[in-house]
């Protein structure tokens, strides 16, 4: 297996992690679920995607995985601690893949970062800060948890810019555009930078997803 897609712990958040990349065209056959359970690297198997059971911050259970061959590797651990040796060992066998860690304390993600993760999302504090937002603007934090949910009411995309749109502004765009990422930056949709869309770019947007019937 080469160019797939490692997750590091399947619970709620590595089960959530992947079905949403799956959601947005990541196939099946190229997810590899490691985790210490038997029975969770099981049932990962029932959902269609590969597995291996063991301790992943052992290099040789990584291996087994092929994550020296990962294009992506999400960590989704249970413990901060267990998150950033997973980190390191991962890094030190592939240093190009993308790693997206979580951890569950913003005090750290900087560790993480130093680790070797590209993108670290503290669940924690996102949680916090919807609760937050939750109690103080009600309308606002339905419309923020609407978002976070895969495949109801509005979802968040990130797609290649089409023909029509190249030349355009973001806000010429048939849909609701919020980032344009160029090269390896994100720029905001009003940042001056931006001016008109241009053919290598990557549009993020906000759309909204029909219910499936039957």
């Amino acid at each position: 297996m080469r160019d797939h897609t490692v997750v590091v712990g399947f619970g709620t958040k590595g089960r959530s992690a992947i079905r949403a990349a799956c959601a947005n065209g990541l196939r099946k056959d190229q997810v590899v679920v490691v985790d210490p359970s038997a029975k969770v690297v099981e049932a990962a198997g029932a959902e269609g995607y590969e597995g291996v059971v063991g301790d992943a911050t052992r290099s040789d259970v990584l291996r087994r995985a092929e994550v020296q061959r990962a294009g992506r590797i999400i960590i989704a651990t249970q413990r901060d601690d267990t998150a950033v040796l997973v980190t390191l060992t991962a890094r030190q066998l592939n240093r190009e893949a993308k790693i997206v860690a979580a951890v569950r304390e913003e005090e750290n993600a900087p560790l993480l970062r130093q680790s070797g993760a590209d993108e670290v999302i503290t669940s924690a504090g996102a949680a916090g800060r919807l609760l937050g937002l939750s109690v103080l603007s009600p309308a606002a934090g339905r419309v923020l948890e609407d978002l976070l949910h895969q495949g109801t009411g509005l979802d968040i995309v990130e797609r290649p810019v089409t023909k029509a749109e190249t030349g355009r502004t973001p806000r010429d765009t048939d849909e609701l555009v919020v980032s344009v990422v160029r090269g390896h930056r994100v720029l905001a949709y009003d940042d001056p930078d931006i001016g008109v869309l241009e053919p290598t770019d990557r549009v993020v947007t906000i759309v909204r997803v029909e219910p499936r019937h039957g």
